[in-house]
């Protein structure tokens, strides 16, 4: 199998599992060959971000007060590699999940179109010091002797690049539990470990498909340590912590709109950014009506700004079990007995048995450091103006967004940096 190295902070792992259920024909596919490539990536990047936010939300609702990062992208990618082998209503409810708009061709040609704008290459950057590495790689497990069409196999190795590898899953579940999570770590620069718990992969375990993110980028205006000073942060609960602030005044995109404020901290050779909103009031109410046309709104009305700028750093992993809330959103038929995967073998005897995804975070003076898995991120001449002042001392939501296509490859919330 040709190990690909990814980019960093969450990766979901989908596990197939042997069932029985009808084959019906694949979701009804129109003419792709008259979708562009940069048409195809639009509409993948709007529907994608549109899956993050609602993803946010229900993730929002299990974990109220806790912080909050993961990769929806890693997970669309997953999930498109699956998507591909669906069919009959299981396609149908993948695709308005997932917001898949286009033919399946054309949503596995912008896939791969997306990877290479958004990616730096392999993980050789990060470990030679570059400043600005985005790695995504992509695996397919599958049990020795278990056969796979060839024309899904043939896309998913083209599309996604993704390596295929055969494991022995019915006489050695916890060997080959160990083998992915080897990859996972060795795909984020062991950020990502143990991304599968004992237990997951069993006997009947068929088929995992993984997706790894890594992402390592120094700010294009770096904090000085030296302005580095504690500071106070107050918590949804009326209470404050001391945690460390890092400070600078400097030219940023910025923006006061919306119910927050808003600032894009670009990192360097400027193919990506995080943009930072810190609401005018409460984080829940904030998030409530937060959508896809009001981060668009937010991002299309900032403008170069001189701002006195205070943040906290912050490092912390989260794990997500998916597979519930995917259910919630809509997606009950990829996971019972009556799913159709038909895709993958000429005949309906698969499903997903679980979605899991890990990702971490680490934002510090020099920049940002993020890695995912999944298994299934103007000068002016004129003298300097008084400094808009942004104090990041209270719950805050982020985003590590691709420039040029303004997809989302990484999101979270700090509730608590210090946790």
């Amino acid at each position: 199998m040709r190990v690909l190295t990814g980019m960093s902070n969450i990766m979901i792992i989908l596990v197939a599992l042997a069932s029985g259920c009808s084959a019906e024909e694949n979701l009804a596919v129109s003419e792709t060959q008259s979708i562009s490539d940069d048409q195809a990536v639009a509409a993948l990047v709007r529907g994608n971000n549109e899956f993050a936010l609602n993803l946010y939300e229900e993730v929002c609702k299990i974990q109220e007060s806790d912080n909050i990062f993961f990769s929806p992208y890693s997970i669309s990618s997953a999930l498109g590699m699956t998507y591909d082998g669906a069919r009959g209503q299981t396609a149908v409810d993948m695709a308005e999940v997932l917001h898949f708009t286009l033919p399946v061709e054309a949503v596995n040609r912008a896939f791969h179109s997306l990877t290479e704008t958004m990616s730096s290459g392999d993980l050789s950057g990060a470990e030679s010091g570059d400043p600005f590495t985005l790695s995504i790689s992509n695996g397919l497990w599958v049990q020795d002797g278990f056969n796979l069409l060839d024309e899904y196999v043939a896309e998913v190795t083209r599309y996604y690049s993704a390596g295929v590898r055969n494991l022995n899953f019915i006489d050695d579940p916890e060997g080959s539990r160990e083998t992915i999570n080897e990859w996972v770590a060795e795909s984020t620069m062991n950020r990502i470990l143990d991304l599968i718990p004992p237990g997951v992969l069993k006997e009947d375990t068929r088929v995992v498909l993984t997706n790894a993110v890594y992402f390592k980028a120094s700010w294009r205006n770096q904090f000085d340590e030296h302005f580095t000073k504690d500071a106070t942060f107050f918590l949804t609960d009326g209470s404050a912590i001391e945690v460390p602030m890092m400070n600078q005044t400097d030219y940023f995109n910025y923006s006061s709109t919306e119910g927050c404020s808003a600032i894009e901290l670009d990192y360097a050779a400027g193919k990506a950014s995080m943009l930072i909103l810190l609401p005018d009031g409460d984080i829940q109410e904030f998030q409530q009506d937060f959508n896809a046309d009001k981060l668009g709104t937010i991002r299309r009305r900032l403008s170069s700004c001189n701002v006195s700028l205070s943040m906290p750093k912050f490092e912390f992993t989260r794990s997500l079990q998916l597979s519930q809330i995917l259910r919630t959103l809509g997606m009950e038929s990829a996971f019972g007995s009556g799913a159709d995967f038909s895709g993958f073998t000429g005949s309906p005897d698969l499903f997903i048995s679980e979605v899991l995804h890990k990702a971490f975070v680490k934002v510090d003076e020099e920049g940002t450091e993020a890695a995912a898995a999944t298994a299934v991120v103007m000068g002016l001449t004129a003298m300097p103006a008084q400094p808009v002042e942004m104090n990041i001392n209270r719950p805050f939501m982020f985003f590590i967004l691709d420039r040029e296509t303004g997809s989302i490859v990484f999101m979270g919330r700090v509730m608590d940096p210090s946790a």
